[in-house]
């Protein structure tokens, strides 16, 4: 049974019809489906309203968003149809089978989540050790679907619709003022850190270790972590933008350039993105800083480490692999990155676990060689990164998609703890990677209309 088989007219200016529409399709439906029908999917077309207004105008619920790096209309979610909350350290292939018991054979069907950097993130409420969600309708620019999971879910997706708003909520004109700043660490407590890490790179312990900082907004009113989204949406391309907002008054909303990986039947695709610059002025300015990039030897070092790392890590899943032997220039809207596409053929036996466990934490944002890098990054960071870094994205049935969180931040109530995070290798400077992981939270900083 597909969607489209569900379908139904509804005119554009039936808004307070929707809650209705719906209804009345799923009643005409389930006294003829079957246990094997399960979970299915009822759907009606938008009348042309805003997803991210319709996901503003229902607080009390919980919420998803996911845009595709490559598209231009955002996949929300409203509600909850099925929850995998994962309480242990992150066990990937468990974790992916949960769901996937859930979705059966359905390929319409996406659970939407992701895991913490490492271990567990108790301090974010809400988020533990991993969680993905299944919502309960889906909204896109063409169409609103309700899922229902099995015969005894029917009654508790009816009364989930009767308690959703299908009027679309406007958003206020600008967010709320800043009150205070504060980094963690401070910029001396920065260079101490960079210190000890280049001391641990001569040592030869490390080539790369990545080091983030957080800093810290208070905000004079609470912020609207969807109204943040669509504006990250707005004001960035080539980017995964995203928001998981399970809880009221907790959200993890961010604007990622970068894919872990994607797998649709054997096929792999990956990436490796190190080394940056900012945008130019102009585009002689911008051509410029693209040179600079492409000539400059610390950051093709730290980009061949991330790529050296990916070969390595994946040789024994795939029968055939292929890396850029030369990094291109990846252009967003404020910065531009070195980048080496990854594309492979897996073997029959390697599942979407294996390939998770394998390739997180990337180089890119853990460092090289990992096992040396991950303890070292717990010691010299003062704060949990949570889900900063850490792999999200989408399980389907029979595929999957990941990107990796960074460029994001953790909102709680009135505050906003941004991470960003900088390559440290041979010849870095501090006060340079204190300017790095200030430039890439330059969206967040923009949208929120501060200078």
């Amino acid at each position: 049974m597909s969607e489209n088989d569900l379908g139904c007219d509804v005119h554009s200016d039936a808004k307070a019809g929707l809650a209705s529409d719906i209804l009345e399709k799923l009643d005409s439906l389930t006294a003829t489906l079957t246990d094997a029908d399960f979970p299915f999917s009822v759907s009606v077309p938008n009348p042309d309203l805003s997803v991210w207004e319709l996901l503003n105008a229902n607080h009390q619920l919980a919420k998803v968003a996911w845009v595709d790096r490559n598209s231009s209309s955002a996949i929300v979610g409203l509600g909850i149809a099925a929850d995998i909350k994962i309480k242990d350290e992150q066990d990937f292939s468990q974790s992916i089978a949960q769901c996937r018991a859930i979705l059966g054979d359905n390929s319409h069907l996406k659970f939407y989540g992701g895991f913490p950097f490492t271990g567990s993130s108790t301090q974010w409420d809400g988020f533990g050790s991993g969680r993905f969600v299944l919502p309960r309708i889906m909204l896109s620019k063409d169409q609103l679907t309700l899922t229902v999971i099995e015969q005894s879910d029917i009654e508790q997706a009816k009364l989930d619709v009767r308690q959703m708003s299908f009027r679309p909520a406007p958003f206020d004109l600008d967010f709320p003022a800043i009150k205070s700043t504060n980094y963690m660490p401070t910029f001396d407590g920065w260079q101490s850190r960079i210190d000890e890490a280049l001391s641990l790179i001569r040592s030869e312990v490390l080539e790369k270790i990545v080091l983030s900082r957080k800093t810290v907004l208070k905000f004079e009113d609470t912020l609207n972590p969807i109204h943040l989204a669509s504006e990250l949406q707005t004001a960035t391309h080539d980017c995964y933008v995203f928001c998981f907002n399970f809880e009221m008054g907790n959200a993890f909303v961010g604007a990622t350039p970068e894919r872990l990986f994607c797998r649709q039947g054997n096929h792999l695709e990956s990436e490796v993105i190190a080394g940056t610059r900012m945008r130019g002025e102009d585009p002689l300015a911008d051509e410029k800083l693209a040179i600079e990039l492409l000539t400059s030897d610390k950051d093709q070092r730290e980009h061949d480490i991330v790529r050296k790392s990916i070969r390595q890590k994946l040789h024994k899943f795939v029968d055939h692999l292929s890396v850029d032997s030369q990094a291109s220039i990846l252009r967003l809207a404020h910065k531009q990155h070195l980048k080496s596409n990854v594309e492979g053929k897996l073997k029959p036996s390697v599942n979407d676990g294996m390939l998770l466990k394998q390739l997180h934490p990337t180089p890119a944002v853990g460092g090289y060689p990992t096992d040396n890098a991950l303890p070292e990054i717990a010691r010299l960071e003062p704060f949990s990164r949570g889900w900063y870094a850490g792999p999200i994205g989408w399980i389907g049935s029979d595929s999957i998609h990941f990107a990796v969180a960074i460029r994001s931040g953790l909102i709680s109530n009135d505050e906003l703890s941004l991470f960003s995070g900088a390559g440290i290798v041979r010849g870095s400077e501090p006060a340079e990677e204190w300017q790095e992981v200030d430039n890439k939270i330059q969206d967040f900083i923009k949208v929120l209309g501060q200078s």
